[in-house]
Order: structure tokens, then sequence, then C-alpha cells
């Protein structure tokens, strides 16, 4: 084989600069996808950090009044006393609900259950100017109270909170939820809420919305 067939094999191993640019293409293809989706993985951890808050408040509200309204207690009422379960309106666009309970949950253990009067009251606070959901708790002995009424506050920067109560009374009825309710010896057979936290810069899409529905069982 003389010296040009020599040049021409050794020609032939290399790569073409069309072969080179399609690598270059592919690789570039790869690593934008790679990159966008990372950015997306990214972006879903964030949002779910910046909801951690939100999450956590919405459940130890709901798990508190799960506990709390699974044990309703009715002290006996004379004609001059008021409810022992009420769901009402306030002035300034409060709502307040209020009922006894065997088994305070914020702060008490239920291996040292007693009757509390519960009061949660929903409203804009005069200080700050945000909506707060407050727990109100008043030890008593049955329907006597033993001890100051304390306050702990449980939510704030709420956009809204709504309740609805299950009318013990309303047998099949096709709507038997209502937006006020009193009562001294028939608590409601449900309690429904709803709490809204509006969009703000951490989740600008929507606002959140959290809806529970929670059973009620009383303890004459």
């Amino acid at each position: 084989m003389d010296e040009s067939s020599h040049r021409q094999a050794g020609d032939r191993t290399g790569f073409t600069l069309i072969e080179i640019l399609l690598a270059m293409l592919i690789t570039s293809i790869l690593v934008l996808g790679v990159n966008t989706a990372y950015r997306q993985a990214h972006l879903i951890w964030s949002k779910a950090e910046n909801l951690r808050p939100v999450y956590h408040t919405a459940r130890i509200v709901t798990d508190t009044l799960r506990q709390e309204l699974s044990c309703i207690y009715c002290p006996p009422a004379d004609s001059n006393d008021g409810p022992r379960f009420a769901l009402v309106s306030l002035p300034g666009k409060r709502t307040e609900l209020l009922f006894y309970t065997l088994t305070p949950a914020w702060t008490g253990d239920i291996e040292s259950s007693r009757v509390a009067r519960i009061r949660y009251q929903f409203g804009m606070d005069s200080d700050t100017q945000e909506m707060v959901l407050v727990r109100f708790e008043q030890p008593c002995s049955g329907e006597k109270p033993i001890a100051k009424e304390t306050s702990q506050l449980v939510a704030r920067g709420l956009s809204d909170l709504a309740a609805w109560v299950a009318d013990p009374n309303s047998g099949s009825r096709a709507n038997p939820w209502k937006r006020s309710y009193k009562s001294k010896d028939a608590p409601p057979r449900a309690l429904k809420v709803r709490m809204n936290w509006p969009a703000t810069d951490k989740f600008p899409a929507t606002s959140l919305e959290f809806c529970t529905l929670i059973p009620c069982e009383s303890t004459i």
C-alpha cells in the first residue's frame, strides 16, 4: 500500500464536523432537560416548604377540635342558664363556637380529663389587624367554673373561617347544615369547618382552603 492510501485510511478514523455538531446538540438537549426537571422539582419542594406552617396549623386545629368534640358534655341547665353548645355570629364579623367537653385537648392530657368550657373565636385582632383564631378554656366542675378562663392564639393570617353544624333534629332533610345553632341539651351531630388562607408572594396562584368534617359525640 502506497503513502496516499495510508493517508486516506487515517482520515477516515476521525469525526466529521457534522458528527461533532450533532453530538453537541444532543448533549445540549440532555442538559436542558435535566436543568428543567431540576427547576420543576425545586419549585415543587419550595412550595411545599412554604406551605408547611399552613398545613401544620390546619392539622393542629382540626385534630384538637376532633378530640374535644368527640366527648361533648352537656351539664344540667336551669331555665336562666345559657346554651351548652352554640355557634353564633358576633359583632365585628366575628364567629364564636362554644361547648363543654370532657377532653380539652389543646394543652391537657387525655389521662387527666376534666370538664372545661371551650370557646373558639374568629375575628380581627385589634392590635395587628390580622384575622386570628383564638381558643378560650375555662375548667369547670359540672357547669360551675373553678378557675379563670385562659386564651391561646391558635391561628393567624387567615382570610376566612366558616363553620356549620348538622342539626340533630334534621332527620333525613337534604341539607341539615346550619351556620348558627344554640342548644342546652342537644349538641349537633357533626361540625364542618373551612379555613382559608390568602394568596401571598410565596403561593400567589390561589388562596388555600381546608375543609374537614368532625363527628360530635355527646356525653350526658
